[in-house]
């Protein structure tokens, strides 16, 4: 079961990032948003934000591996569609 409290700071980390990219008027990805993760964690002095961050960088790094993957499946042709068109 995960931590409730573990849960909260997670998601606060991630807005914190989000709307500093936003007010950056820096485009939203994987990569900048784990830089700005990364940039964060550099700063950061309280435990429990510190344990928050590297949580979310290491789910971050675990979306864009699996992204990664996903990508190169699609443009080697190795990819099946099983939705309607119609």
């Amino acid at each position: 079961m995960k931590n409730n409290f573990d849960d909260k700071m997670a998601d606060i980390i991630i807005g914190e990032a989000v709307t500093a990219l936003l007010d950056d008027n820096v485009a939203i990805s994987w990569a900048a948003l784990n830089d700005r993760l990364q940039a964060m964690l550099d700063r950061e002095t309280d435990s429990d934000r510190i344990r928050a961050v590297l949580r979310v960088i290491e789910d971050v790094r675990r979306e864009m591996e699996m992204s990664a993957v996903k990508k190169e499946a699609f443009t080697a042709g190795h990819f099946s569609f099983s939705g309607k068109l119609h």
